[in-house]
């Protein structure tokens, strides 16, 4: 009577395990599927990075020519007196005391321009006014990509305020061989502006002296 009971005990467990296992067998769902694969989103995805903001249209505006006609100009009085070759017929703008804006009449906004500041007052040498220089474009200007450097000169692009593409060229003097730097040229234009840029920076430098007629440093 025991045996019979424990074997009757013993195909009922095998019944359950095996029926437990069939249906869990047939529960699952093993099959393929159908349909495009579609990703899933990260659980900490990174900052999308922005796409590149095209430049706005340059103006249309005649390019500056190489070797335009400059004649001598004055800047500043007394020890702090200085002359240069600068454009004929353009005009002159002051936008301090000891800074000056050249512009030919006529011509649009960003196309091109030269700036001559005199910064004896800071006593600083041209690699620090360089140094200066490149810090206050990578805080002011956006998109600013440096060209070139050397021991009196930077080349540099970045956007303007409209969106344009911006080509500038700057060079800092020592007119009178003292170690600091006394003044600050800079010609800004468009690409298309890059040959007469280049040259009119590099004559009007070439060309200025000091109150004591000096050569340039």
């Amino acid at each position: 009577m025991e045996w019979r009971g424990l074997m009757a005990l013993v195909a009922l467990l095998a019944l359950g395990v095996g029926g437990g296992y069939v249906a869990s067998a047939q529960a699952r769902d093993d099959s393929i599927g159908t349909g495009v694969a579609s990703p899933v989103p990260a659980r900490a995805p990174d900052m999308p990075v922005e796409a590149p903001r095209p430049f706005a249209d340059d103006p249309d505006d005649p390019r500056l020519e190489p070797g335009i006609e400059m004649r001598p100009a004055t800047l500043g009085t007394g020890k702090f007196e200085i002359t240069f070759p600068a454009p004929v017929g353009w005009t002159t703008n002051a936008n301090a005391s000891n800074e000056w804006k050249w512009k030919k009449p006529g011509t649009s906004n960003n196309t091109y321009v030269m700036r001559i500041e005199q910064i004896d007052s800071q006593d600083i040498t041209i690699e620090a006014a360089i140094n200066i220089r490149e810090v206050r474009l990578r805080a002011e200007q956006d998109d600013v990509v440096i060209l070139d450097r050397g021991a009196d000169t930077l080349e540099y692009t970045y956007r303007s305020n409209e969106g344009n593409a911006r080509y500038s060229f700057m060079r800092w003097l020592d007119l009178d061989a003292s170690g600091q730097a006394d003044v600050e040229i800079v010609v800004h234009g468009r690409e298309r502006d890059i040959p007469g840029a280049r040259d009119l920076i590099r004559r009007v430098g070439d060309g200025m002296r000091g109150a004591g007629g000096g050569p340039v440093g």
